[in-house]
């Protein structure tokens, strides 16, 4: 695929749908598989300003969505949303989205609603957006491994120059976890360490390993249980500070009924469904005095930047996002790679959103 092939696509038809492929440094493991390479869409529209495009990258084994359902979800509702975005004056953010979108397919027309009217704009993003967004943006380096291979991996998120890290936990043997998080605290003495156990443990697991750490200093550990519902018990036995990520989205109700005992929302855009709900999570968490953490579900450079950037607006003081995803992806979807734009810990913001010639046409493939 090449910027020419692309404009005879979009001069056929306004709108085109093209999958991406992004071979990784290694291989994605969720709770449910593990897989490479990392599969996404592009949505592109050649609109009266230009050619805009939103990323659509439902991740298998956490979006209910597959690709080919996201597919079918965009062929039978973009048509008539981008003649509503066309005439109308709200704020992507105001738009009234087709409701039948899934959460991955909503956060990729927002994206292409933000570009559209972005472009419309003609000015900076930092005039664009409101609240203004606050440069640059911390970022958390990520410690996914094993525990043969973490010392090379701590060195990786040192001379990245993150100041915040956080430790997935719960694939091993109870006392490697705690194995782990020792030898990060003892070669890492000012780090800020988080810990992700996404759903792994049992109450009295997660107690035998976060009762063990007490000494380490976490800033907090990320759903440890496989039953929320059990998290204030964990708060009073550990104290602990405690994060949701998955109960946001599979039970919402029953995090606002714990939300007293909660530290900090982990909050991705992509799975929430898009911006307009991760804001009101947002909201919520800043009501309640709940610190509201920005992460991706490996999305490409795109989805990192959007998150990066709005993070960076809704967010005052945005505590270390969660980005350090892109690490993984061999090839990016940016051009110069989304990588690259990260400098001491800290992603540094675009004064406008990239056009469709500053992406690397080289992983778009050609629809079947």
């Amino acid at each position: 695929m090449d910027q020419t092939t692309l404009e005879t696509l979009l001069a056929k038809n306004i709108w085109h749908l093209l999958p991406y492929h992004l071979p990784l440094r290694k291989k994605l493991t969720t709770q449910q598989e593990s897989y490479s390479p990392r599969k996404g869409l592009l949505l592109f529209w050649q609109s009266e300003v230009g050619i805009v495009y939103g990323e659509i990258a439902p991740l298998p084994g956490l979006h209910s969505e597959s690709l080919d359902e996201a597919k079918l979800l965009v062929r039978n509702h973009f048509p008539h949303f981008i003649k509503e975005l066309e005439a109308s004056n709200d704020s992507w953010l105001e738009l009234n989205y087709p409701k039948a979108l899934s959460p991955s397919v909503k956060f990729g027309f927002e994206m292409l609603a933000f570009h559209y009217q972005f472009l419309q704009e003609k000015t900076s993003l930092a005039y664009f957006l409101k609240p203004e967004p606050s440069f640059p943006v911390s970022l958390n380096g990520l410690l996914n491994c094993s525990l043969e291979r973490l010392e090379s991996e701590i060195q990786r998120c040192k001379i990245a120059g993150y100041k915040t890290i956080k430790i997935k936990v719960g694939r091993e043997e109870l006392k490697k976890d705690i194995k782990k998080v020792r030898l990060v605290r003892r070669q890492w003495a000012d780090v800020e360490i988080r810990l992700d156990a996404n759903q792994a443990w049992a109450l009295t697991e997660a107690e035998e390993v976060l009762c063990a750490l007490a000494d380490c200093n976490l800033a907090y550990c990320e759903e440890p249980l496989h039953d929320p519902q059990a998290l204030p018990q964990l708060k009073k036995s550990c104290g602990v500070n405690l994060a949701l990520d998955e109960t946001l989205w599979k039970d919402p109700d029953l995090a606002r009924s714990i939300q007293n005992n909660i530290h900090a929302y982990i909050l991705k855009p992509c799975i929430l469904g898009g911006w307009q709900e991760t804001l009101k999570w947002i909201r919520s968490a800043k009501s309640t005095g709940i610190l509201p953490v920005l992460s991706s579900s490996f999305e490409s450079g795109i989805g990192h930047l959007w998150i990066g950037l709005l993070a960076s607006s809704y967010v005052s003081k945005a505590p270390a996002v969660g980005l350090d995803t892109s690490f993984w992806l061999e090839k990016d979807l940016l051009k110069p790679s989304f990588a690259s734009r990260v400098q001491n810990g800290r992603l540094i913001l675009p004064q406008k959103w990239p056009e469709f010639f500053e992406l690397n046409m080289e992983v778009l493939q050609l629809s079947p």
